[in-house]
């Protein structure tokens, strides 16, 4: 039970980092402009600061550090933890002789993941709680798709109709589907877990079934 507890914290905490440490750091960008527009006396920034100390101890600037701690301790965790993955993926090659591409980790930042062997024609389930690994044949990956969800909303279309006869329009709306949550999905010859999904971007899912393409059928 500690061991699930500790992998649902690793993916939970692995899960926000990215999109926190993107956040944090367009915010930290975004402040540093400010501040160097208003260091020299362009933009709102010079109107409420009368000196270079006035506007090193201003709010503006208490943002910025925030921001830029924030993002880099999402930074410092991702490297980290993509350290720990790598040196997981080299242990195993050095147990087993063999040759998996720690270049390329097919589910991180998740703490469970996969890395396949061209070479030899093999694949390893690695997770990076417990340090453990399973290796199969490329015959145990059944095959792959990239999946999303589809999502309906109305949106105004920037048209408009005419309601009465005194010319009083309203704007026009129409339904618009949108794809979201994309992920990489995995049939298995594994009875317990068929399935695997590893959600991602949809250019990381449409690279990742690119290169599945070429490991398994170049």
């Amino acid at each position: 039970m500690a061991s699930v507890w500790k992998t649902a914290g690793v993916g939970a905490a692995a899960g926000l980092a990215v999109p926190v440490a993107g956040l944090s750091g367009l915010a930290a960008a975004g402040l540093t402009l400010i501040l160097v527009l208003a260091m020299v006396g362009v933009g709102p920034a010079r109107l409420s600061q009368t000196s270079l100390w006035g506007l090193l101890t201003s709010e503006l600037m208490l943002y910025l550090l925030i921001s830029l701690a924030i993002f880099t301790l999402s930074f410092r965790f991702l490297a980290r933890l993509q350290a720990r993955c790598q040196a997981l993926v080299a242990e195993l090659n050095a147990q087993q002789g063999l040759s998996f591409d720690a270049g390329h980790l097919l589910g991180y930042p998740a703490p469970a993941f996969l890395v396949f062997d061209r070479q030899h024609r093999k694949l390893a389930v690695c997770s990076i709680v417990d340090e453990t690994w399973r290796i199969h044949d490329f015959s145990w990956l059944l095959g792959w798709r990239m999946t999303w969800r589809e999502v309906e909303s109305m949106e105004m279309n920037g048209g408009s109709r005419q309601v009465n006869a005194s010319g009083m329009s309203v704007p026009t709306f129409e339904r618009t589907v949108r794809a979201k949550n994309f992920a990489i999905e995995l049939q298995t010859a594994d009875p317990q877990r068929p399935v695997l999904s590893f959600p991602m971007s949809r250019r990381a899912a449409e690279i990742w079934c690119a290169r599945l393409n070429a490991i398994f059928n170049g």
